[in-house]
C-alpha cells in the first residue's frame, strides 16, 4: 500500500502511471490527487476527462471506453468507481487492461472501502499498488490544518488546531471546509484563538434546496457538493433529493426537445420559480444526452436506496461526480 503523500510527491516529480488505484473513502484525498494527476497531465495540452461509473453504464460501455483509440491520440483521463459492481467477462477484460493500458490512456480507480478484500480487488492490488486515500491518523491531519490554514493566509497556535481537529478531524474533507470557513469569517489583523474557533463552528450555514439545485443546474460541482451534504446533514434524506433533481432535469430535457414552448406548465412542480425563471439558462449548459443519462442516474439512485445500504453521501456523490461533472 503505497501512502498518500508519496504518491502526490511522485506525480509532482513528474512520474505519472497509466492506471492508479485508490483505497479509502476522503473525498478530499481523492479529489486532491486526482487534480495534481489532471494538472501534470495536462501540461502539454488539452486533456478529456471522463467518469465511469458500473451503476449507470454497462461493463461493454465502460470497457469500449477505456480502450477506444482515435486517430489524434488525444489524452484521456477516466475515473472508474465501484469497478466491483463489474460483471465477468468484463472484471477480467479491465484487469487485463490494467496490465496493459493504452498510450494516452490515464485511468483512476476508486474503491471507497479501505478494508474490501475482495478477490477481484486483491487482483488488482497484484496489478496496481494501492494508494491509500482513507482519512488520515491525527498527526497527518495535523500537517493538513497546518496547509489548509496556511491556504488561508492564517499562522495558527498549537491549541487552535488541536481545536479545529476535535471539531472537523472526522475526514481531511471535512478540515478543508472548516479551516475555509474559519478564513472567511475572520477579520483583517483579528487574533484566532480556540475560543474564536469554537465561536465558528457554531455558526453553521444551513442551505435551501433551491441553492442546491441552483449549483446543480449551474454545473458548479464543488458548490453543489458542499450544499448536498449540508443538505444531507441537516435531515433533508436522499430520496427528497433525488425527487426534486428529477424535477429539475425533467424540465431541462423538456424544454431541449420542445425548445421555444411556453414555459407555462400544467400540473405542480416542485421547483421555486427563481429556478423556473432560469431554467432555459441551465439548459444550455446540458446536452439532451447528458440530461437523459442524468435521470437515469437518479432512477439508479433510487433504486440503490430501496435495496441496499449505501450512505446517502455516497449515492450524491457518485450522482454529482457522474452527471454535472464537465467532462473535457
Amino acid at each position: 500500500m503505497r501512502e498518500f503523500r508519496t504518491a502526490i510527491r511522485s506525480i509532482q516529480d513528474g512520474t505519472v502511471e497509466p492506471v492508479v488505484f485508490l483505497k479509502g473513502n476522503d473525498y478530499y484525498l481523492q479529489s486532491f490527487l486526482f487534480d495534481q494527476l489532471a494538472e501534470q497531465i495536462s501540461q502539454d495540452g488539452h486533456v478529456e476527462k471522463t467518469i465511469l461509473l458500473p451503476e449507470e453504464m454497462s461493463g461493454r460501455e465502460i470497457v469500449d471506453q477505456l480502450t477506444k483509440t482515435d486517430l489524434f491520440s488525444q489524452k484521456k483521463i477516466f475515473i472508474l468507481r465501484n469497478p466491483r459492481a463489474l460483471r465477468d467477462p468484463y472484471r477480467r477484460e479491465l484487469l487485463e487492461y490494467c496490465r496493459q493500458p493504452l498510450p494516452e490512456h490515464y485511468l483512476v480507480v476508486i474503491v471507497d472501502d479501505f478494508n474490501d478484500r475482495s478477490a477481484f480487488v486483491r487482483k488488482l492490488a497484484e496489478i496496481v499498488e494501492p494508494v491509500s486515500v482513507r482519512t488520515p491518523f491525527k498527526s497527518e491531519l495535523r500537517k493538513w490544518s497546518r496547509y489548509f490554514f496556511k491556504v488561508q493566509g492564517i499562522s495558527p497556535s498549537p491549541q487552535v488546531i488541536e481545536m479545529v481537529l476535535e471539531i472537523a478531524g472526522d475526514s481531511v474533507y471535512h478540515l478543508a471546509n472548516e479551516i475555509e470557513k474559519i478564513g472567511l469569517s475572520l477579520n483583517e489583523d483579528e487574533e484566532l484563538t480556540p475560543e474564536k474557533v469554537r465561536e465558528f463552528s457554531g455558526w453553521q450555514r444551513e442551505y435551501q434546496t433551491w441553492e442546491f439545485l441552483h449549483a446543480v443546474g449551474r454545473r458548479n460541482l464543488e458548490v453543489a457538493v458542499v450544499q448536498g451534504w449540508s443538505l444531507l446533514a441537516q435531515g433533508i434524506s436522499m430520496l427528497t433529493l433525488i425527487y426534486r433533481l428529477a424535477a429539475l432535469f425533467r424540465e431541462l430535457l423538456f424544454l431541449k426537445i420542445s425548445p421555444g414552448t411556453s414555459g407555462k406548465q400544467n400540473g405542480y412542480i416542485p421547483l421555486s420559480d427563481g429556478i423556473r425563471r432560469q431554467l432555459p439558462q441551465f439548459a444550455k449548459a446540458y446536452s439532451r444526452k447528458e440530461l437523459e443519462h442524468a435521470l437515469k442516474a437518479l432512477h439508479h439512485a433510487d433504486e440503490h436506496i430501496k435495496t441496499t445500504s449505501t450512505p446517502d453521501e455516497s449515492l450524491l456523490i457518485q450522482f454529482l461526480f457522474g452527471t454535472i461533472s464537465v467532462h473535457g
